[in-house]
Formats: C-alpha cells, structure tokens, sequence
C-alpha cells in the first residue's frame, strides 16, 4: 500500500510541475514575452536567462559550458570536451553545475538549467543548448559592464 500512495504522489507533483510550467508559459505570452520549453529543463523566458547567468556567472565552469555549447549551437557537447574546454578538473566542473543547479532552485524553485543536459549511453553527461536560448545568452553576454571572455 505505501509504495501505491508513494507512487500516487510522486505523479501528482509531476501533474503540478506540468500546471505550473503550462500557467507560467501562459502568463509571459499575456506579458509578450517569448518562451523557450526546454522539456524536462522546463520553459525559460530571457529574464530568467538573465537572472540564472547574472548570479552565476562568476564560476568558470558555468561559464566554460555557456560558452562551449553557445559556440556549438544545437550540437552535442560531452562532459569530457566540456573539461577540456574549461580547463578545470572533471570534480570541480561538476561542484560548478551543482551551484548552478542550486542557484536555480533558488530563483525558480527547482533545479533547472536553459541548457539540455542528459546522461548518454557510456555514461557521460551531454549538453545542448538551443538556438533561441542562445541568441538570448549572446544579447546578455554583450551588455555593456559584462566582460566578454574568449578561450
């Protein structure tokens, strides 16, 4: 009987998460604003692109994937070319996704990324991102007061 309810509720915070991303999707088409749905990452409006890299973008693995999967729009990006690209040791990349991860659940109340991520068949992470996704990131990259850095 326990894993029943377990189970019963585990699918009713899915139907409400659905709700949710359906209700916010709505509200910034009201609003004009455009949205990106990302699937299991959830939808994503340019502010709250905005708001995730303006309070992360201080860790350089952050940056380093914005960057490596920016520069690779649509295209798979695995953990180890992620690596190499950012320089830093595959634990601390990973420690700098999970302040990420944190950092969203701060400002959104669940950890979600603008960038598809997904385990691949051997195992190791892969990244995407998309090209709305993108084009936003690049227009915020840009703003005057924000270091533009290139590898």
């Amino acid at each position: 009987m326990t894993n029943a309810v377990r189970t019963t509720v585990v699918q009713a915070i899915a139907d409400a998460q659905t709700l949710l991303d359906r209700l916010k999707g709505t509200l910034a088409m009201i609003d004009g604003e455009v949205t990106v749905d990302l699937g299991r990452q959830g939808i994503w409006t340019k502010g709250e692109v905005v708001s995730l890299w303006e309070k992360s973008k201080h860790l350089p693995g952050v940056r380093s994937l914005f960057e490596i999967t920016e520069r690779r729009v649509g295209d798979r990006v695995t953990f180890s070319e992620l690596i190499a690209y950012s320089g830093l040791d595959a634990k601390q990349q990973a420690n700098e996704h999970a302040r990420m991860s944190r950092i969203a659940a701060d400002l959104f109340g669940g950890k979600r990324w603008p960038i598809e991520n997904w385990q691949g068949s051997k195992g190791e992470m892969i990244y995407r991102m998309r090209e709305e996704i993108a084009a936003w990131w690049r227009e915020i990259e840009t703003q005057p007061g924000t270091p533009l850095v290139i590898n």
